[in-house]
């Protein structure tokens, strides 16, 4: 989608643009966020697709990326977290249809761009660290967790 489309569509969605120095996910100013949301590439979320299809969807489920579209990549409930520069971004990669989701393949997004909810759910901790699960508990959690 071209960025000006993009615009008119979160504004639909009561999403809006604020400048970057204003810009908070879950506490975190947003270059933090970006490099923590980075760090989750290494992170074995043990994510299944068969036949185009995420295994949470096949077995009854509504699977994680679901509801993509109608949220903009669940960045609807995260209040004023998105600066232009990352919308621009974000704009080539989203579909009105499938969200950043794509048949087989998953989340097209980068990761630093992906909102919180889309970095912390995951089908199973299996293959992860203790040191994968503290990076998504500072994502889903925000600024003010602290481990115990």
């Amino acid at each position: 989608m071209d960025y000006e489309e993009l615009l008119v569509y979160l504004k639909e969605l009561n999403i809006q643009i604020v400048p970057t120095e204003e810009a908070r996910v879950r506490g975190y100013d947003l270059e933090t966020y970006k490099k923590l949301a980075k760090r989750t590439e290494t992170i074995d979320y043990d994510c299944d697709f068969r036949n185009g299809i995420c295994k949470g969807m096949l077995l009854g489920g509504g699977g994680c990326c679901h509801q993509c579209a109608v949220g903009f990549g669940y960045w609807r409930k995260e209040g004023p977290a998105l600066d232009e520069a990352s919308v621009r971004a974000m704009a080539g990669y989203f579909d009105a249809q499938t969200g950043f989701m794509r048949p087989g393949i998953g989340c097209v997004l980068p990761r630093e761009f992906r909102s919180p909810t889309c970095l912390y759910v995951f089908c199973s901790e299996d293959e992860m660290s203790e040191e994968d699960r503290e990076v998504l508990y500072r994502i889903q959690f925000g600024a003010s967790w602290s481990k115990r």
